[in-house]
């Protein structure tokens, strides 16, 4: 068990992002509507299940003409195989990729980690897929100069999510290290963890539900 290690910015008096002056991904939909009635916006989650306790990437498709979509089954396959070999590291690609194949009028994509605060907790699945609704409309010129207010959330959300990560698998290596300094059978650990989680080799491969539980069997043994 290891540890593998756009535009201007609206702020408040504080530093702080002022969401008041960032449009909504809705408002942004109503618009590209009244523009091009027949538009299509096509959202779709482009990561796989094996990824899906850490982190997700979803995709979102525009058509000006929902007619020019191209639904060949030659298409069809060509996407599900770039699905199958998304990563952290070349979703760009892929999103950019897939959006060529299916003849898209524009393209974006948004990653969202597990388990960030607040709506995150629970839906950041679906913040994510509205993230990547906004940088779609915001590539095909659907923007105020600026982000969307949910991707301006995502981001603060994405950091929390992540300094949280960060905060809570140097804690657990921190014990670990610990108890290897005094002679304790890791691999019995480890066994204890994962009855706890889930089969696991590195910690990056848990959530942060998953890692708070791997820390409590850690501060449990040393009881």
């Amino acid at each position: 068990m290891s540890y593998n290690k756009g535009g201007k910015q609206n702020f408040g008096d504080n530093g702080s992002f002022d969401l008041s002056r960032y449009e909504t991904v809705k408002s942004r939909k109503t618009r590209l509507r009244a523009d091009y009635p027949d538009a299509l916006i096509y959202p779709m989650q482009i990561s796989g299940v094996q990824y899906a306790n850490n982190f997700v990437v979803h995709l979102a498709l525009i058509w000006k003409d929902k007619a020019t979509k191209s639904n060949s089954p030659e298409a069809v396959s060509a996407v599900t195989e770039l699905c199958k070999s998304i990563t952290m590291d070349n979703a760009a690609i892929v999103a950019s990729t897939i959006g060529l194949i299916l003849n898209a009028d524009s393209v974006g994509y948004s990653l969202s980690i597990a388990g960030g605060p607040k709506a995150d907790k629970n839906a950041w699945m679906e913040n994510c897929e509205e993230s990547a609704v906004g940088r779609a409309l915001d590539n095909l010129g659907y923007h105020s100069g600026s982000c969307s207010q949910e991707e301006m959330i995502k981001v603060q959300q994405t950091e929390a999510a992540q300094q949280e990560r960060v905060r809570l698998e140097n804690e657990i290596n921190g014990m670990l290290m610990d108890y290897a300094g005094r002679g304790v059978d890791l691999n019995r650990l480890h066994q204890a963890c994962i009855m706890n989680t889930r089969q696991f080799t590195y910690l990056h491969e848990l959530s942060i539900d998953e890692l708070n539980k791997v820390l409590n069997v850690l501060k449990n043994f040393a009881a």
